[in-house]
């Protein structure tokens, strides 16, 4: 009998993994060290205090805590598919993940290159690292899509891609956490990076966006959870019911129904008459 692999270990073992499962941010450098800044006189590194929400509440921090969710997920499902050989619709259920997830994290590396990382950069000298990292995570996601793509007869052949690509990727959220948030809010007041996250927001695929939302809490995105990020952000209420529960639902049709499948070891539903799932 074939010995099955050792369960991944990069991520807290949960089915949703909440925010709050993470911990606190532990910050790794001195915001305020003047080597960080490009122009000290004009933009001093004095904006901390008038961030009202701690940084584990931040929209920054949560779109990673959504990142690692999905991971954390995945790597359930490859540790519970072993070495078997893989159904028809297992192997169906594993590309359409990866195909929503691939576009998630080339979305997410976008607006960072493009958008976050250019706006603080007008006043923040960013550790060259932070700026680099992803060449290496794209060329490593890629591998893993390349076994995806192709002759994917059994999960055990996808999981040591998935499992460094995974451990990297980790390694890379935290830095930015401990690094570049800190620096973000000592140079910025709130009120400036709102546009920017805004930006960010109206380029974001709606069912990539809804699995922000869906991974606020561990019931899948509750009303209460979303309501109270709203209120953070200064976010009206109806925006909730027209644009954040659809894309959390049109998340779960398009991402999350392919976890459970796997999972519980039953094909997915077929999609909803009418559904979008783009």
């Amino acid at each position: 009998k074939e010995t099955p692999p050792p369960p991944m270990t990069q991520a807290p073992k949960s089915y949703i993994a909440p925010p709050g499962s993470y911990g606190k941010i532990k910050i790794s450098i001195e915001p305020t060290d003047t080597k960080y800044a490009k122009d000290l006189a004009t933009y001093p590194p004095d904006k901390s205090g008038l961030w009202t929400a701690p940084m584990e509440t931040d929209g920054w921090f949560l779109e990673h805590c959504n990142i690692r969710s999905e991971c954390t997920k995945m790597a359930d499902v490859l540790d519970k598919l072993g070495t078997k050989t893989l159904e028809e619709w297992e192997i169906e259920s594993l590309r359409s993940w990866f195909a929503n997830h691939n576009l998630h994290i080339h979305e997410h590396h976008m607006h960072e290159d493009n958008i976050f990382t250019p706006f603080m950069q007008t006043r923040i000298n960013l550790p060259e690292k932070l700026t680099t990292d992803h060449v290496q995570l794209v060329a490593l996601l890629k591998a893993v899509m390349t076994i995806v793509e192709g002759q994917l007869a059994s999960a055990s052949v996808l999981r040591p891609a998935f499992e460094e690509y995974q451990k990297m990727l980790f390694t890379h959220l935290k830095e930015e956490e401990e690094i570049g948030l800190p620096l973000l809010r000592a140079y910025f007041a709130p009120e400036e990076v709102a546009p920017k996250t805004q930006e960010i927001i109206n380029q974001t695929a709606p069912h990539i966006l809804g699995g922000f939302f869906y991974h606020l809490d561990a019931e899948g995105g509750s009303k209460g959870a979303i309501n109270q990020f709203m209120a953070q952000e200064g976010i009206p209420f109806f925006v909730y019911y027209i644009a954040f529960s659809p894309m959390r639902q049109k998340y779960f049709d398009t991402t999350q129904v392919h976890i459970d499948a796997l999972l519980a070891g039953k094909p997915p539903p077929a999609p909803k008459k009418g559904c979008l799932c783009l």
